[in-house]
C-alpha cells in the first residue's frame, strides 16, 4: 500500500513539473561565476530615498543604466561607490568556485577561508537587482531565485546580517514585500552552521555554533509580472519597460563582522504553471528556502583544514603578530578572536 502512494506521489509530481517550463531571462551583468576575481558589482544608479521612484523603472528599456542586460540601483545613500568598493568577485574553490562578495570592514572570512580581496563596506547596503525589461513578458509568472551563504566573526540567531529581501514589481508595490521567507524576514548567521548527520547544529569546545562554508540556501520566490503601471502618472500605460526586482536590505552593524556571499542570481519565465494560485493584483508567493549544493571536495587554500580544526574548536589561530600559524604555540595565541594561553 505504502508503494501504491509513493509511485502515485511520485507521478503526480512528475506530472506537475512536466508542465512547469523554465525559461532563463537573467541578464548576463549577474553572471559574477564568469566574470573575473576582483569585478565589482556594478551600480549604475541611486536615490537618497528610501525607494527607487517607478518612474526609473517606466524609462529603464533602452536607457544607459542597462548594462549587459541588467541593472543594479541603490537606495538611501549618497556614496554609491562606497557600496560598490564593498563588493567583490572572489573565488571559494572546490565545487562552489567564484561568488559576488559583500564584505565587511571588520570581517575575518578572507583568514578564515583563505581568499583575498580589497572589498570592504562599513555602512549599511539597500539595493534593487532589476530584470532586463526588454525580455521581461506582461501577464507571465516570473521565478526569481537566488543562493548565498553568510560568514560572520561571532555567529548569531539574531544579527539579522540581510534583513529584508523581498520581490517587487515596477510600480514598487508593496503587496510583494509583505514575504515570510524566513523568520522574522531576516536572514541570519546562524542559518550557516555546521550539522551533524542527526540533524543537529555541532559545537566546539566552548558551545559555539561552527560556521559551514558548504551550506548554501536557495530562497525563490514566483511573481505574477504586471499587464501595465498603476502609478497615477501611468496608470493604464503598457510599455517595453516592464521589469522586477529583488530589493536587499543589509543594515549595520551586521554586516561590519560578517561577509555575504551570493553564488546565484537568476531570473526565469514559468510557462504551463500549475499550482493554484491568485494571478488578480499581482501577487507573489516565496517558495520554502532549500539547501543547494553540496560539500567542497579538499582544496588547495586550505578551507577544508581550516573547516576539521574549527570542528575541534581550534580555529584559525594567529600568534600576537598577526601572523597565522598552523598550531598552538607556548604563549599567548589568538583562536576565533580570543586569547589562548599554552
Amino acid at each position: 500500500m505504502k508503494k501504491t502512494l509513493l509511485l502515485a506521489a511520485i507521478a503526480i509530481s512528475a506530472n506537475i513539473m512536466a508542465q512547469e517550463t523554465l525559461t532563463d531571462i537573467t541578464p548576463a551583468a549577474y553572471d559574477w561565476a564568469n566574470q573575473p576575481v576582483g569585478t565589482k558589482m556594478v551600480i549604475k544608479h541611486y536615490d537618497t530615498s528610501w525607494n527607487t521612484p517607478f518612474t526609473f523603472s517606466y524609462t529603464l528599456g533602452g536607457s544607459e543604466y542597462l548594462e549587459n542586460g541588467g541593472c543594479i540601483s541603490a537606495n538611501a545613500t549618497s556614496d554609491v561607490q562606497a557600496i560598490m568598493d564593498g563588493t567583490a568577485v572572489v573565488d571559494l574553490g572546490g565545487d562552489i568556485g567564484k561568488v559576488m562578495c559583500i564584505n565587511g570592514a571588520n570581517s575575518r572570512a578572507q583568514e578564515e577561508l583563505g581568499f583575498t580581496t580589497d572589498a570592504s563596506i562599513n555602512d549599511k547596503i539597500q539595493i534593487n537587482i532589476f530584470t532586463n525589461p526588454d525580455n521581461t513578458p506582461r501577464k507571465q509568472w516570473i521565478r526569481c531565485k537566488m543562493v548565498l551563504n553568510i560568514f560572520s566573526n561571532e555567529i548569531s540567531t539574531t544579527d539579522g546580517v540581510i534583513g529584508n529581501m523581498y520581490f517587487m514589481d515596477a510600480d514598487n508595490n508593496n503587496k510583494h514585500a509583505d514575504l515570510t521567507m524566513f523568520p522574522e524576514n531576516k536572514i541570519n548567521s546562524a542559518q550557516f552552521i555546521l550539522y551533524d548527520e542527526e540533524g543537529d547544529p555541532e559545537l566546539d569546545e566552548d558551545e559555539n555554533y561552527i560556521y559551514d562554508k558548504n551550506r548554501w540556501l536557495t530562497f525563490e520566490v514566483d511573481f505574477f509580472i504586471m499587464d501595465s503601471f498603476k502609478g497615477d502618472n501611468y496608470a493604464g500605460r503598457t510599455s517595453q519597460d516592464m521589469p522586477a526586482k529583488w530589493k536587499i536590505y543589509i543594515p549595520q552593524p551586521g554586516l561590519q563582522k560578517s561577509t555575504i556571499f551570493i553564488k546565484e542570481l537568476k531570473f526565469y519565465t514559468i510557462d504551463g504553471y500549475t499550482d493554484d494560485k491568485d494571478e488578480s493584483n499581482w501577487p507573489a508567493y516565496a517558495r520554502a528556502p532549500h539547501l543547494s549544493y553540496g560539500p567542497c571536495p579538499d582544496v588547495e587554500d586550505g578551507i577544508s583544514e581550516i573547516r576539521g580544526s574549527r570542528q575541534k574548536g581550534e580555529g584559525a589561530i594567529f600568534n600576537l603578530a598577526g601572523q597565522r600559524i598552523s598550531k598552538l604555540q607556548h604563549g599567548v595565541n589568538i583562536v576565533n578572536g580570543r586569547k589562548v594561553l599554552k
